[in-house]
Formats: C-alpha cells, sequence, structure tokens
C-alpha cells in the first residue's frame, strides 16, 4: 500500500500537469483565462440552458451553437478546464489546428522528415477514455473528398470508442453539411446534445 505522502504528491503533480495543459490551451485563447463552470452568469437563455447542462453532465458531448459572441467558445474552455482538472484526458483543437494535424499525420515520412504522431489520434484510437474539443468546426471545410472521409473516420471513432466531443460552430448542425459533409454532420448530430446559445 503506497504511503499517505506519495499519495498527495502524486494528486498534487497530476494537478500541475493539468494546469500546464489548461496554460498551454490559453496561450491560444488568452482572452479565456477567466473561462469556469463555477461562477458562470449566464447572460441568455441559450447560455443558461448550456451552463446548467454541462454542470449537470461535465463530460456529456455537446455542440454549441450560435452566433458570434454569445459564449460558445467560453463554455467550451470552461468545460475543458473543468475535466482536465478532474484528471480526464482531453485536448482542445481549433477546426483548422486540427485539420493541420490531420493532414501531418496522413503524410509519409521521408528522408527528411519523420511520421508525424498526432496527439488527436493517438488518443482517438488508443486512449481508454478522453474527450476532443473543436472550436468552429464549420472552418473544418470538407473541400475533398479526402478531407470529408478524414472528418468522418475521427467522428466515427469517437462514436465508436464511446468518447466525449464538444463542439462550437457559428452554424448550427442542420447546416453544416456543405461544409463537412453529410455523413460528418449526421455523425455529429449523434454524437452531441446541440444547444444554441
Amino acid at each position: 500500500m503506497p504511503h499517505r505522502d506519495t499519495v498527495r504528491r502524486c494528486s498534487c503533480r497530476l494537478r500541475r500537469i493539468a494546469e500546464e495543459r489548461i496554460r498551454v490551451v490559453l496561450k491560444d485563447w488568452p482572452e479565456y483565462a477567466g473561462a469556469r463552470l463555477e461562477g458562470f452568469k449566464p447572460k441568455s437563455i441559450g447560455q443558461s440552458n448550456a451552463h446548467v447542462a454541462l454542470c449537470e453532465n461535465p463530460r456529456g458531448s455537446y455542440f454549441f451553437t450560435g452566433q458570434f459572441s454569445r459564449g460558445k467558445t467560453h463554455l467550451m474552455i470552461a468545460q475543458y478546464r473543468n475535466l482536465a482538472l478532474a484528471g480526464d484526458r482531453c485536448i482542445l483543437r481549433s477546426a483548422r489546428d486540427l485539420m493541420e494535424e490531420l493532414r501531418k499525420a496522413e503524410a509519409p515520412a521521408d528522408s527528411n522528415r519523420e511520421a508525424f504522431i498526432s496527439p488527436v489520434l493517438q488518443m482517438v484510437n488508443l486512449a481508454p477514455a478522453g474527450h476532443l474539443f473543436i472550436d468552429d468546426i464549420e472552418k473544418a471545410g470538407a473541400r475533398s473528398e479526402f478531407r470529408a472521409e478524414m472528418i468522418f473516420d475521427l467522428l466515427d471513432t469517437i462514436k465508436r470508442r464511446q468518447l466525449g466531443i464538444t463542439v462550437t460552430s457559428n452554424l448550427p448542425l442542420r447546416d453544416l453539411a456543405p461544409k463537412l459533409g453529410d455523413a460528418a454532420t449526421a455523425r455529429l448530430h449523434r454524437l452531441c446534445r446541440e444547444i444554441m446559445l
């Protein structure tokens, strides 16, 4: 049986790791440094609905939609912070960064470049649990069959493995098909609870 101090140090170390991951995320989204579920003051019915859902089921999968500046990213980062501090494995990406990461992972290694290992694909394919956060998914744009298949495969694996996903978009799910493809949009519809902010 581990010594009591060992357990305490271990939990402190895990918290420091989670706090460092949050700091890394906030480098890309510094305006959301104060994003937290506790103390969040909803300014609309949509924000209130999202806040209640997140408080009741912080590990749930959500699709936050609404016009610019409605609190979608704020609530997503608050959920990310909540899960990271609880010790859950989670990754947050903008849609553009996610597509770049997936593209790099698909490119074959050559004499000038080692194979790129995608943290997102590692989590989605291998981790026993995890939650992927994607900001502004409409910007992923399935401009080719290959991109449409990459997005669908990622979402399908998340569904099959029963992982969590939270997504933001300026567009409602029903309007995403021209951007992501019908199959990926249908998969998102099955994965997430859509909340209009």
